[in-house]
């Protein structure tokens, strides 16, 4: 764990989270947040000591160990939940790779820290301690103190040596980049007209031809169906699928008839104690600066001003508190879990009277006041006896499961009896109707796709899918095939018809287009020709979301940027779910000389870095070409 993983140091990071959580489908969020992830492993990923054992790739003479990477998998594993909160699924953390993502960055990690060497790039002891006293975590009305330093690196199990290695790392990257940064200038002419086109908005208008309403369309006859269904017929296949009788051994089943002795409840409790434990919790007196729109800079001004103030002292803090509307609630206890984690982080970190903040939430600056703290504690054994007989009965079914199972399964090879192989154990079966993956039974796929390996009658082996030990046997089987053509007339009829309908309705739109020039010329032709005409109100058709029917188009970005007065119509049709459509340019609005004059410092800043980031991906690459990489395939599993 590495201190960036513990805290967050200011309002502003946190008020970046929350935007990020708000416009997490964005491709400019996704953008920034894989800068984020990249970075955290960058930066937040110290020296380990390696073994050859554990080695999960090599980069020229550099190794990366099987820790490392587990860290830096961790670490981006908490950026991604940062910012998506409860929508981070275990199936989002799976189309992510994270695993992946992380070796790649810790290669390219190492590659820049070799250029760095080779350049004799390297930090001083005076830059590393310079940084680590100006961060704000450490510091205590704003002077860094020794003891709050080595305190909180304790707390979270970093020695000084290896967060100021890492920190070395960190500020030696950084010089590296900053060479780059020559070649990431931006004129303010190029930044203009970029602003321009990400920000100018269009009003279009867009005529939709409906396959469905489409009308004399002929029905299919039976040479056409005929054809479609050879040509397609692989599309109505019928997948395999089995009938199963099946016993499940679970935990349950037997930790009911388990009666553990006492030697054993002690001995479980003793083995255990970590599962036992009370959670950390604090004392804190926690109070709210709201804001509203257009308030939150006077808010961050009062809450910094309450914060200087509260930690003069406890009497001093609670005098403020009781002034404020959202700050008489007093103190109380709190676990990690109970509090919003932009904060539970840092005040969890904290000392006792300590005072944190302020700390943005969103709708509001919290400053919060460490009272106490109590540390987790064993609890003794006759106060959670219960659990600990509840916990010792499961492990034990859990064991007598696995036991009984396989007993019962010799005995079914033998007798080629399942129910009776079961009964002695007071394990019933349970027969399935046709199934081919499991869903709408209780029987897991995983189950389902090992029977249909088997032949009609056969019993599987034992199956175990978590703790449950399954065994089956096949009663029916029907093997995957395609239906006859009268079993599946209706659909190909039906995908001809729809054929027919779609190359009419393109048709129609290619017969408006060819007399259109200009959105007026599209709406007189397409009204003409009975087709609905819309216009969308105006919309950034690259940093905006495109509204109405234009939104199931797909990225049609490409064609929305070549519009302009000069060429009007967009040449092509576009698919748009179940319809088609045709577009055309009704009117735009660039960016007024004002909002260039309030963005163009900003938007310089964030074009330079991102230039300056494309150069070291393209130096990177050119690195990567030239590298000898290898790596575990044990590291990617």
């Amino acid at each position: 764990m590495f201190l960036s993983d513990v805290f967050i140091p200011t309002g502003e990071i946190t008020a970046m989270l929350d935007v990020l959580r708000r416009n997490a489908g964005s491709w400019a969020i996704k953008g920034i947040l894989t800068f984020i992830a990249l970075t955290f492993i960058w930066w937040g990923v110290g020296s380990y000591s390696q073994s050859k054992r554990d080695v999960a790739a090599t980069v020229g003479e550099e190794k990366i160990s099987m820790a490392e990477l587990a860290e830096a998998q961790a670490g981006l594993e908490k950026t991604y939940r940062d910012v998506y909160g409860s929508a981070f699924t275990p199936e989002m953390a799976k189309t992510l790779n994270l695993r992946k993502q992380a070796l790649d960055s810790l290669v390219r990690q190492k590659l820049m820290l070799a250029e760095a060497s080779a350049m004799g790039l390297t930090a001083t002891n005076e830059e590393v301690q310079r940084e680590i006293a100006a961060t704000p975590a450490f510091q205590v009305n704003g002077v860094f103190q020794e003891d709050r330093y080595r305190s909180i690196l304790s707390y979270n199990q970093v020695s000084p040596a290896e967060y100021e290695a890492s920190k070395k790392e960190e500020i030696t990257i950084r010089k590296l980049e900053g060479l780059f940064s020559a070649s990431a200038r931006v004129s303010d002419s190029e930044a203009h007209d970029l602003f321009d086109l990400t920000f100018r908005k269009i009003r279009l208008l867009v005529v939709t031809s409906d396959p469905a309403k489409v009308r004399g369309i002929a029905s299919a006859t039976e040479g056409e169906i005929a054809a479609k269904y050879e040509q397609t017929k692989e599309s109505y296949r019928i997948p395999a699928r089995v009938k199963l009788l099946v016993a499940g051994f679970s935990p349950e089943t037997f930790a009911r008839k388990e009666d553990p002795s006492e030697e054993e409840i002690q001995a479980f409790y003793e083995g255990n104690t970590e599962m036992f434990r009370t959670e950390e919790s604090r004392l804190v007196y926690p109070v709210i600066i709201p804001y509203a729109a257009g308030t939150k800079e006077a808010a961050r001004k009062k809450a910094e001003e309450v914060v200087a103030e509260a930690r003069k002292g406890k009497t001093r803090f609670e005098e403020i508190a009781k002034k404020l509307p959202r700050g008489k609630g007093g103190a109380t206890w709190v676990t990690r879990r109970e509090m919003q984690p932009e904060l539970a982080d840092i005040v969890f970190s904290a000392p006792v009277d300590d005072v944190i903040g302020p700390v943005d939430t969103g709708n509001g600056f919290a400053i919060v006041r460490v009272n106490q703290i109590k540390f987790p504690e064993n609890l003794p054994l006759e106060r959670v006896r219960d659990r600990v007989i509840t916990l010792l009965k499961r492990e034990k079914g859990r064991d007598t499961a696995v036991i009984r199972a396989y007993e019962a399964h010799a005995k079914a090879m033998e007798s080629h009896d399942l129910e009776a192989a079961c009964a002695p154990y007071g394990v019933t079966l349970r027969e399935t109707g046709w199934t081919s993956d499991g869903k709408g039974t209780d029987v897991p796929p995983a189950v389902v796709q090992d029977a249909l390996l088997l032949t009609a009658g056969e019993i599987g082996p034992v199956k175990t899918v978590g703790d449950t030990h399954y065994l089956f046997r096949v009663t029916a089987k029907e093997n995957s095939r395609i239906p006859p053509l009268s079993d599946v007339r209706t659909r190909v009829a039906a995908a001809v018809e729809k054929e027919k309908r779609n190359a009419a309705a393109r048709e129609e739109l290619e017969n408006v287009l060819a007399d259109a020039k200009t959105a007026s010329d599209l709406k007189r032709v397409a009204t003409r020709a009975g087709l609905a005409v819309t216009t969308t109100p105006f919309f950034a058709p690259i940093s905006g979301s495109l509204p109405g029917v234009l939104a199931s188009a797909g990225d049609i970005q490409k064609e929305l940027l070549g519009l302009s007065p000069k060429s009007p119509v967009v040449p092509k049709i576009l698919p748009a779910g179940a319809n088609f459509l045709s577009i055309a340019l009704v009117a735009e609005q660039p960016m007024g000389p004002e909002e260039w004059k309030a963005e163009k410092d900003s938007f310089i800043q964030g074009l330079a870095e991102r230039k300056r980031l494309g150069a070291v991906d393209a130096f990177l690459a050119e690195r990567m070409k030239q590298a000898k990489l290898t790596i575990n395939p044990e590291a990617l599993k």
